[in-house]
């Protein structure tokens, strides 16, 4: 992540208490199991909370949860969820767009651009279509998708510089039989691949089906504390660190998954993590806006991956410090101003800071000792997506604002 903005670099997020260390007690076969589930293995990134399969915008499919872990030599990304089947085909996809440390990809609220094929004729991938804004700086993604073959599923791989973006599907690759859908039978591509497609090589992938959501093992009745919990079965990744560039002492990695349909144009309910967003049974449509005000809060997970694991970063602190200040900006969208409101508890130090989507300060609003309800103008934006952040004392939080 090159110049790019995130609320754990301006200190906005808490690490979870849990992180992964020495080598991951995983297997890749399209299932989390409780061995899996544990402080040496997969930790927790988010749920897909709020509304029945049977409410859902895909119906009965769609996600659970993300779960993400690391050691030495890979990362590990487990998506707790289920595709619609019809006939024993596999329908529509899930895609999970990566931010790697270090790596320039498309910036924060741009259009992803959308792909041209790495062999002619033109391969047909589920990101074919995928033209969002998303709140990561997207360079690499990854999906399991449709084949039209009973039984079976193709993986799709996507590489975004800034302003382009190349598809391939995994599957016309020496690596091996397409993913079996009932076994989870891994999916284990070459060693070495060519440009752009390097961050892939010496991968495996694996996903295994359920009748429907409500069957997935990991439904539990759709309880929000269970939902996505081990035993569940979906999508599963291991990819190389050396080969996705990450530093050996690591560094910070953002991830979003979403479920689409099958070319990539129409993106269901169903997106992990939700942020500030209230769960809802409305699809996201055709190149939704994450950005947005429709979409309040961060639709991003930050990793911080160290040399032998990874800690999960969450923004539960930060929401809670946001309801204590009282911390407010108004109008949200904003067409030329805003106003920024809080409450500061007796007399502390104060700052209020606004970012561009590309972690660049562009405002200082405030700064020094302040006490009670404060109140501060902020104008003459360009149109775009900024982050306006609060700090009191030891306490930070911010908040997303779109000037239209």
């Amino acid at each position: 992540m090159k110049k790019v903005f995130t609320l754990a670099a301006l200190g906005l997020l808490t690490a979870a208490s849990f992180s992964a260390q020495a080598q991951a007690p995983i297997t890749v076969d399209g299932q989390i199991t409780a061995t899996e589930a544990v402080a040496s293995g997969y930790q927790l990134v988010g749920r897909r909370l709020g509304a029945s399969p049977a409410t859902r915008g895909f119906g009965d499919a769609g996600l659970l949860s993300v779960y993400a872990a690391a050691d030495a030599n890979n990362l590990y990304f487990f998506v707790a969820g289920t595709l619609q089947v019809n006939a024993d085909v596999l329908q529509n996809s899930i895609q999970m767009f990566i931010d790697r440390p270090g790596v320039d990809g498309v910036p924060i609220g741009t259009a992803l651009p959308l792909p041209a094929a790495a062999t002619a004729p033109a391969v047909n991938t589920s990101f074919e279509k995928m033209g969002a804004k998303l709140d990561l700086a997207a360079d690499i993604a990854i999906a399991v998708s449709r084949n039209d073959v009973a039984g079976q599923a193709k993986v799709d791989g996507v590489v975004y510089t800034p302003t382009t973006a190349t598809a391939v599907v995994a599957t016309s690759l020496p690596g091996g039989a397409p993913l079996n859908i009932t076994t989870g039978a891994a999916y284990n591509t070459p060693a070495t691949l060519a440009a752009p497609f390097g961050g892939f090589a010496n991968a495996s992938v694996a996903y295994r089906t359920s009748a429907n959501l409500s069957s997935n093992p990991g439904y539990n009745g759709g309880a929000a504390a269970s939902i996505g919990n081990a035993p569940a079965n979906g999508f599963e990744i291991r990819v190389s660190r050396t080969a996705m560039g990450i530093p050996t002492a690591g560094g910070q990695l953002r991830i979003f998954v979403v479920q689409n349909n099958q070319d990539g144009g129409f993106l269901s309910s169903d997106f992990i993590p939700q942020g500030g967003f209230v769960s809802s049974t409305t699809n996201a449509g055709a190149n939704p806006d994450f950005t947005s005000a429709a979409f309040p809060g961060t639709q991003a997970a930050t990793l911080n991956v160290t040399a032998t694991g990874l800690t999960v970063i969450t923004s539960t602190k930060s929401a809670a410090i946001a309801n204590a200040l009282k911390f407010n900006v108004f109008p949200n969208p904003a067409a030329g101003a805003a106003t920024v409101s809080y409450t500061v508890p007796g007399q502390q130090e104060v700052s209020v800071e606004v970012f561009n989507a590309l972690g660049q300060r562009v405002r200082s609003l405030a700064s020094g000792r302040q006490g009670g309800l404060q109140q501060q103008n902020l104008s003459d934006l360009a149109s775009g997506a900024y982050f306006v952040k609060l700090q009191v004392g030891g306490q930070s939080t911010s908040q997303k604002l779109i000037v239209q």
